[in-house]
């Protein structure tokens, strides 16, 4: 049930990202198309995709952290015993834990002063540009703590 769950939150992340990612390109093609061809610039193209941008490498990150897909340092690694390369995931793990306690700190910070302020080209509230980081690392968060678990029960991370 709980499995079923988290696939239901990763999909969601995933389509969300799809999503991101075609609306940037959607954009950035009306901003061209504008620009050359009508000679008219879109006022709000750039921040657009600059805070879609923003959303989609934050979105990522935990994507890329739960397939081990992240650079690691495999030569310094590979020539150590499983115990220590054990010890050595599980230090990087909560290291993730505490970047993504950071992130979510810090971003609420940040949206607290943010709320008060637009977006010049949007004219969205501030805060709404920062909520992605806050949603990426909420679901980083879920994602470290759920390796977390899976090797602490002794699953193998799924790739």
């Amino acid at each position: 049930m709980v499995n079923k769950i988290f696939r239901y939150i990763d999909r969601a992340v995933e389509i969300t990202i799809v999503i991101i990612f075609i609306l940037l390109l959607i954009v950035g093609g009306m901003q061209v198309f504008n620009r050359y061809i009508l000679n008219q610039s879109l006022s709000w193209s750039e921040e657009f995709q600059k805070f879609a941008h923003i959303w989609l490498v934050f979105l990522t990150i935990p994507i890329g952290y739960n397939r081990g897909s992240h650079l690691g340092m495999q030569f310094l690694t590979k020539n150590l015993p499983p115990k220590f390369k054990n010890i050595l995931a599980f230090i990087t793990d909560i290291l993730w834990l505490i970047i993504a306690v950071a992130i979510m700190y810090y971003t609420t910070v940040i949206m607290k002063v943010a709320r008060f302020q637009t977006s010049p080209g949007l004219g969205i509230r501030m805060d709404y540009a920062y909520l992605g980081l806050f949603l990426a690392s909420t679901y980083l968060l879920i994602v470290v703590i759920r390796n977390i678990f899976k090797k602490l029960i002794g699953v193998r991370r799924e790739y």
